[in-house]
């Protein structure tokens, strides 16, 4: 399907807060998404005996067809823009692709920043960059923050029923701070700031987006620090490409899709006062806690895992 030029203008402010992804993972929901994948799998399972059972009549027949001459037909759609490539908006295709340039519907399609408070938050589709970066209120210590980023692509299937892996390649560096020096004042608990990648899957309806599901990967952790704890500063570098960044998705023919990859930075927080009351407020020279994650996905790739009704 081919897109408009902004498939972004003319959406409300409430479609684009549809995209802020829960907070927490479900493993309940994940767990039921795991079943049913693994009964569908059994057909590949099925598959593959088939193959192994046939797979001496194939060789015995491949001599046969290497010996056959005859003229062969020129395919042009071999050197077809790849179905399963997207690129930036604004990259050059012939560094992709040599033999044909992308079409507009094999571009990123969107970009996001949430939640609306997240001002230095940064996600571009042109060039495939995104900025996460959430800290810690000193007003308000005890209260857990998050912020993300995130880039999409439309996808409509092929088939009428079967399995997608959305494959990103995402090149990612950051950096984890956390600074609780505010003695004599004595606090309970602890604070951890952790960086996510999350990649996810939502239908297109009519005014915005339906969240279909999400997969969460670990990019890096401070892990937990309390007042025991001096400065820290950690600051991480990661690259993901292929299975290592995947997640797979069940779509439909004639359904349009919104799949994003989105950059996560969170802080969690269980600070109290040494009595179980909340802190008051602290100043910023003794208390700093934040997070900032830079990310790049040069390129999305959509591949088809298994095709169910054709």
């Amino acid at each position: 399907m081919q897109q408009n030029a902004d498939p972004g203008a003319a959406l409300a402010p409430s479609a684009m807060e549809a995209l802020r992804l829960p907070a927490a993972f479900d493993a309940t929901a994940h767990a039921t998404a795991m079943d049913i994948d693994a009964v569908l799998s059994q057909d590949e399972r099925q598959a593959a005996a088939f193959d192994a059972k046939v797979a001496a009549y194939r060789d015995a027949g491949l001599p046969h067809l290497l010996t056959f001459r005859g003229t062969q037909v020129f395919d042009p759609s071999r050197f077809a823009w790849p179905p399963f490539l997207y690129i930036p908006k604004g990259a050059n295709s012939r560094d992709y692709w040599p033999f044909a340039a992308a079409p507009d519907d094999y571009r990123y399609a969107l970009e996001w920043t949430s939640p609306a408070t997240a001002t230095a938050n940064k996600a571009s589709r042109q060039d495939g960059s995104l900025f996460s970066f959430a800290q810690l209120h000193n007003e308000a210590a005890g209260s857990a923050q998050s912020s993300e980023s995130g880039i999409g692509i439309f996808y409509n299937p092929p088939m009428s029923l079967g399995v997608i892996d959305f494959q990103p390649s995402v090149d990612c560096s950051g950096t984890l701070r956390t600074f609780l020096q505010f003695f004599p004042l004595l606090a309970a608990g602890y604070v951890e700031v952790k960086a996510y990648l999350l990649l996810a899957a939502w239908q297109v309806i009519p005014g915005g987006f339906d969240l279909l599901g999400w997969k969460q990967f670990e990019v890096a952790t401070s892990g937990r620090k309390d007042q025991s704890f001096g400065p820290e500063e950690q600051h991480f570098q990661q690259s993901f490409a292929g299975p290592s960044l995947s997640a797979p998705f069940v779509v439909q023919r004639g359904r349009t899709y919104l799949l994003g990859v989105v950059g996560r930075i969170s802080i969690i927080s269980t600070l109290t006062a040494d009595n179980g009351g909340p802190l008051s407020a602290i100043s910023n020279s003794q208390l700093r806690v934040w997070g900032a994650m830079n990310c790049v996905v040069p390129q999305i790739d959509v591949v088809t895992r298994r095709v169910d009704i054709p």
